[in-house]
């Protein structure tokens, strides 16, 4: 599987990836994604069952119809941002967006809040993407989007507490927890359910330890479909 040059890492989902060319896509490729990409617009990593080299993307539009899922060769990437690179740059909108946008001014809470926890933090979604781009698409309403990759198990009672604290933020914190098998939603993993739904490349399943190896011998796979995003 592709490693970023000189940074010997995979391709995870929620990474922007910038293209050599904007034909790279696959396609059929609408004509605003074409213009997208046209105008350096970067792809984020999807979730997908990976093809060796080829990798599942996406582009995003100026509206939130504009979605666009596609395929990459890994051969065609120039440069990528991790959600975890836009954290650790404190990569920041100037004053007028942190005092417009409550998601980008909670920036610092949130900041606080993880160096408190001794835990790694990345910004995705809208947020994010402004983050990396400064194109300005989020909103008064939008959420803080936040992914915190786990590779050891999280205890239930630490995720209570951690989703304690960020309610107290000053913007209301979307949190993904990234495990072995998949992704789950912080708040359901700090919640008394006995099974959490986490989405895999895959497809999304429910299991009581996300991080088990053998995961899929205690899931109810589930039919709903895998946002394109990731």
């Amino acid at each position: 599987m592709f490693d970023y040059t000189g940074n010997n890492r995979i391709a995870r989902p929620h990474d922007l990836i910038w293209l050599d060319a904007a034909g790279a896509l696959e396609g059929p490729v609408p004509k605003w994604a074409v213009q997208a990409l046209a105008d350096d617009a970067p792809v984020v990593i999807r979730r997908a069952p990976r093809q060796g080299d080829r990798l599942p993307v996406g582009v995003r539009g100026a509206s939130r119809g504009e979605r666009h899922a596609d395929w990459i060769d890994a051969s065609a990437i120039r440069s990528c941002r991790t959600p975890e690179s836009l954290a650790a740059a404190h990569v920041w909108s100037g004053q007028a967006r942190r005092d417009e946008i409550p998601a980008i001014a909670a920036r610092a809470d949130v900041a606080a809040i993880f160096k408190r926890f001794g835990m790694p933090w990345g910004v995705t979604g809208a947020v994010g993407y402004e983050l990396a781009t400064g194109q300005p698409v989020a909103h008064v309403e939008s959420d803080l989007d936040l992914l915190v990759r786990r590779p050891e198990p999280l205890a239930r009672d630490e995720a209570a507490a951690l989703c304690s604290v960020l309610a107290a933020a000053s913007a209301r914190c979307d949190v993904q927890v990234e495990t072995p098998t998949g992704a789950m939603a912080l708040a359901e993993w700090a919640s008394s359910a006995s099974r959490v739904l986490v989405k895999s490349d895959a497809g999304p399943f429910l299991s009581s330890d996300p991080w088990s190896a053998a995961a899929s011998d205690d899931v109810a796979r589930c039919d709903a479909a895998i946002p394109g995003a990731g």
